[in-house]
């Protein structure tokens, strides 16, 4: 049998002594099947919630983060990030792999929120392809006279200004890529920035570097994920298929809520429960699994509580 969403309803439906479901009418289940369906999803979504660590929800992330760019969109699945996860790859520019460490927002934005804080904008005049080594602007007023300017994620470098141009420019330094621009694209001086050394969580749910990254940078950091219900037959959860037994318990559970069958939708949540404490002691506790496996202790050995994005 395949464990997917059309099974896992089947076998709910099997136990209930009801006729079972197929890829072709599926979709246009009514009645029973219909709440069969919705109760696999919600004992999926009881079990998923009931730990924000499970192994077979971990996940890890590889961002290229940009030259410039201090924060950063945080997965659209993830459930807690593990910030003491966050390192920066070797690169074939003589950086070596290091763990960047994690920061408090409230002691970015006392120490180093600087870094956003810049009054050196100004805008293209005109279109620029991606080899002019002119650049013109409506003004380059407050820029300093050779530097640095960004325009979206390229780096470029200048030996001279005018009014309104920078002259005797490189295109695409710092390893990015030299692309061509429409009129009114943003211009900012680019003051350096570096290797990132710390991460932060953002009040959003996000995260930010600092210092922002001198050019691009591939960073690998570790988190859980939040799965979304399923929805077509081939579908299958990420709880492994040895715990079917229990996931179809708590859907009997959720069934015969739906049913207002009280007692009967007890005696299913006493087995659901015993087999997520089972769940529990085989996949986290025997084993130790994410405070030993996926993500290192800090030197101090803090706990679990204090590294997680709840």
């Amino acid at each position: 049998m395949t464990y997917n969403y059309l099974s896992l309803t089947n076998e709910l439906l099997v136990r209930l002594n009801e006729p079972v479901l197929t890829s072709a009418n599926f979709t246009s289940s009514r009645g029973i099947q219909t709440q069969a369906k919705s109760a696999i999803n919600s004992a999926i979504r009881h079990v998923n919630q009931s730990e924000f660590s499970w192994p077979f929800n971990h996940n890890t992330e590889s961002v290229t983060v940009s030259p410039g760019k201090v924060r950063y969109t945080s997965p659209s699945s993830f459930k807690t990030i593990d910030y003491n996860t966050f390192r920066i790859r070797k690169d074939g520019d003589g950086n070596e792999a290091r763990k960047l460490s994690k920061i408090d927002y409230t002691d970015y934005i006392d120490q180093f929120f600087y870094q956003e804080d810049t009054t050196d904008v100004t805008a293209l005049n005109g279109s620029h392809t991606n080899s002019v080594t002119t650049i013109t602007v409506t003004s380059t007023t407050a820029f300093d006279s050779t530097g640095n300017i960004q325009i979206a994620d390229e780096v470029i470098t200048y030996t001279g200004t005018t009014s309104t141009t920078f002259t005797g420019c490189t295109r695409g330094a710092n390893s990015t890529t030299a692309v061509a621009y429409s009129s009114a694209a943003v211009v900012t001086q680019f003051s350096g920035g570096g290797v990132p050394t710390h991460v932060f969580r953002t009040p959003d749910n996000n995260y930010g570097l600092y210092p922002y990254p001198n050019k691009t940078y591939l960073i690998d950091f570790e988190y859980f994920s939040q799965p979304i219900d399923l929805s077509a037959t081939t579908d299958a959860p990420t709880i492994p298929e040895a715990y079917l037994s229990t996931l179809v318990d708590g859907a009997m559970y959720y069934l015969y809520q739906y049913r207002q069958d009280n007692q009967t939708a007890a005696l299913s949540l006493e087995r659901f429960e015993s087999g997520i404490k089972n769940m529990r002691t085989l996949l986290i506790n025997s084993y130790d699994y994410v405070r030993s496996h996926y993500h290192p202790r800090t030197s101090g050995g803090s706990s679990m509580g204090s590294r997680y994005n709840f």
